[in-house]
């Protein structure tokens, strides 16, 4: 934060190469009206809420610890996303498993990350866990929690990295709960200014941002938990800290609308940034958008119900209890009210998913088969396989498929296998396999579906006795994924589905074509 020149990593623009205009601050705006493309999104994220209900409940103690580990992926994740510390992914997954404690890093690194930075994600949970309880106790959006919550948030940050007018850079005090007393603005990466609220005007302006906030109560919680987003980080009230005030106010309105407590991750980084650029151009649909695919991956990670065997064993319980408490659980899925209706329809809707995804990439083989021939390798093919339940076939790509499921945070249900279809291209005697997963989601049959998707490449071993080694070229992130539930149309998420294959195949060979000269 800094009283010139504000330098702060979360606000900074990406897009180096688009010259944009000097933006002044401007008061609070109204929530706009948004335009009908968003709709489809918006009703998935609706259509999964159902689901999701159907299957945990406030009191049902897999759901607690589910939200446990939501919690804890998003303390780690706001402050990565803010650049206060680094935690690296494998770290990471430890401390959302097991919690945040030293042990947990001890057993999966050298102890890079230090008490320092485990106390400040503590105080972040712990901020978390106030949230959730707030949001059950009917506690809205108001001044004193938001000043609570920066409290909260920075109680172990005693200082923020300034830059003084005449350039220099320092550690200035930051004062916790307290609006700021100096100006700020943020130069974007094309040297155009972003002004922020004058001081003077920080008081009224969040009046201002909370009574309107106060009147949207009957809009789609996704565009007034991001309209609220925004307008608080476009008044920028504290000295630091604001995005990770703004982003547990994100899931307050969430929370207190039955929602799941969404992350924006390190890998979303980027598109989160953009988003809230084209937010202050005037623009909340691609911010809107962003928030909705990651509520759907919120929902969908939430869905994990673990076998009640689990809580025997934890429970002490020897080898026959285990097995009896398994058994009983798995009976208990299988006969579930609507089970087989639910489970015929969701083949049914994957079916079509797989053919609708197949046509798409003959057409890309085609293509590429063609590009490939004529500019690089004369000998270069692509071919195109599938395989959809209940074949034996469907149960390949194991390690894969579970990669692309963990990778967005859910555990794949490998029950009867997954519907694949794996574009693989040869070249150069190096080969692109890029593979596409419709997999059930949740234990049972929950009824929903996630398209997910994984490559990898191949160098072909001059050595015909060495095993090929595989170096994975991409895996699905939270937003380049789609969901369904069992009454959902293909249709409808063709739109998505042809976008999440487009970025994904694009960039899986961007890597894959850099490693043939």
């Amino acid at each position: 934060m800094t009283w010139a020149s504000l330098q702060h990593p979360l606000m900074l623009a990406t897009l180096s190469h688009v010259t944009m205009a000097d933006l002044p601050w401007t008061d609070v705006e109204p929530l706009p009206e948004l335009n009908g493309d968003l709709q489809s999104v918006l009703d998935s994220v609706k259509s999964l809420q159902r689901a999701w209900k159907s299957v945990v409940s406030a009191n049902d103690d897999a759901f607690q610890e589910a939200r446990r580990r939501s919690l804890r992926r998003h303390a780690i994740e706001t402050g990565i996303i803010e650049r206060l510390y680094d935690i690296d992914w494998g770290v990471t997954e430890a401390l959302v498993a097991e919690g945040i404690t030293a042990d947990a890093v001890a057993r999966v690194t050298d102890g890079s990350v230090n008490e320092d930075v485990l106390e400040v994600v503590r105080s972040q949970y712990e901020t978390l866990e106030f949230l959730a309880q707030s949001a059950r106790e009917g506690r809205d959006v108001s001044i004193s929690l938001i000043k609570e919550l920066h409290v909260a948030l920075t109680r172990n940050q005693a200082t923020y990295t300034a830059t003084g007018p005449t350039g220099m850079v320092f550690e200035a005090t930051l004062h916790h709960g307290e609006w700021k007393k100096q100006p700020n603005h943020v130069t974007r990466s094309d040297g155009s200014r972003l002004e922020y609220t004058p001081p003077e005007q920080v008081a009224s302006q969040l009046d201002q941002l909370i009574q309107l906030y106060h009147t949207y109560e009957n809009r789609d919680p996704i565009i007034r938990a991001s309209w609220l987003h925004h307008g608080f980080v476009r008044i920028h009230p504290f000295e630091d800290g604001n995005g990770r005030v703004a982003r547990c106010l994100t899931l307050l309105t969430l929370l207190k609308h039955d929602l799941a407590p969404l992350v924006v991750d390190r890998r979303e980084r980027t598109r989160y940034l953009e988003s809230l650029d084209r937010a202050n151009e005037g623009d909340l649909r691609p911010l809107v958008r962003f928030f909705a695919e990651l509520e759907i991956g919120a929902l969908r990670s939430e869905l994990e119900r673990p076998v009640a065997a689990e809580h025997a064993l934890t429970a002490g319980g020897g080898a026959l209890t285990v097995l009896e408490a398994g058994i009983a659980r798995l009976r208990e899925l299988r006969t579930a009210s609507g089970t087989t209706d639910r489970a015929t329809k969701t083949a049914i809707l994957a079916n079509t998913i797989q053919e609708m995804a197949n046509s798409w990439l003959d057409d890309m083989r085609e293509k590429i088969s063609t590009l490939l021939r004529i500019g690089v390798d004369a000998d270069a093919r692509a071919t195109l396989a599938s395989a959809a339940p209940p074949s034996e076939e469907a149960r390949y790509w194991r390690r894969q498929v579970i990669q692309a499921a963990r990778s967005v945070d859910f555990f794949a249900n490998l029950q009867g296998g997954v519907w694949w279809s794996r574009l693989q291209i040869v070249a150069f005697e190096q080969k692109l396999r890029y593979l596409v997963f419709i997999q059930k989601v949740g234990s049972g049959e929950t009824g929903v579906l996630t398209l997910t998707v994984y490559a990898e490449i191949i160098g072909t071993e001059h050595n015909e006795e060495a095993p090929s080694v595989s170096e994975p070229a991409v895996v699905s992130s939270p937003t380049e994924t789609v969901t369904w539930t069992w009454t959902d149309s293909a249709d409808a998420q063709w739109a998505n589905v042809a976008d999440v294959l487009d970025a994904t195949l694009a960039s899986a060979l961007a890597k894959f074509t850099s490693g043939l000269g």
